[in-house]
């Protein structure tokens, strides 16, 4: 038995709003149980702009299916950090999770997501004059990353969704010199008790490789820049 997730990231609402609904709309004759935004889905901390997105996934859900269809999602560095209590009031139909995990039950099986906007390996030039202490910051979230797998992979199937990149596997086609801007080799790093049966990540708009199996662990960049069109992937949650 598999599950469908339909997953994006980098829709940056309202710019590509036209290609994120073509795509969306192109997913009639599809099941699917559940539906992952892996971050940036607005562009420049504009709140409002989610209402457009939500309402493209809420006529879809609609046609698609009675049963309760649940929406996860993580920010990217575009729902500005200080900014969540503010999606989170405005879009509670949403399930939004940031630094920590939810478990969901689909077809009678637990899933437990863990949520982060991710860590880089180098910050950007802009975040080091603009947070202080930037360092300091992933330091403290790659390990909170790494304790909530732990505790979440006692819990069912566990899926990790971030905005920054995983791994660097899923970054090819982006120049190499900014790969530690883009994310950070999460998934090499973690223990084989503790890693996640997928990971789900966004922000690298030009890659070109967006799927990679590293260490047992299926990744997927499912920015929607570089894919043009939005992801489905299957889980089988029958092993």
């Amino acid at each position: 038995m598999k599950i469908s997730i339909i997953a994006v990231s980098d829709i940056h609402s309202p710019y590509y709003l036209p290609l994120f609904s073509v795509s969306i709309n192109s997913l009639l004759n599809k099941e699917f149980d559940m539906i992952v935004l892996a971050g940036d889905v607005v562009d420049n901390g504009n709140v409002d702009m989610i209402k457009p997105v939500v309402d493209i996934l809420t006529r879809i859900i609609k046609r698609k299916s009675t049963r309760v269809i649940p929406i996860v999602a993580v920010f990217g560095n575009e729902e500005y950090m200080g900014f969540e209590d503010k999606f989170r009031t405005r879009y509670p139909e949403i399930v939004w999770i940031n630094d920590e995990y939810v478990t969901l039950n689909v077809k009678d099986t637990n899933f437990c997501i863990v949520g982060s906007r991710g860590v880089l390996k180098k910050p950007t030039p802009w975040q080091r004059r603009n947070i202080p202490s930037v360092e300091r910051v992933y330091e403290a979230r790659l390990n909170k990353i790494k304790s909530i797998l732990r505790e979440c992979s006692k819990q069912g199937i566990s899926i990790l969704v971030t905005h920054y990149a995983s791994t660097y596997a899923t970054l090819y086609g982006e120049n190499p010199a900014i790969y530690e801007y883009l994310g950070y080799p999460l998934i090499e790093s973690l223990s084989i008790d503790v890693r996640p049966r997928i990971s789900i990540h966004g922000h690298a708009h030009n890659a070109s490789r967006l799927h990679a199996n590293v260490n047992g662990v299926d990744v997927y960049n499912v920015s929607l820049v570089a894919r043009k069109g939005v992801t489905v992937i299957d889980v089988d949650i029958s092993r």
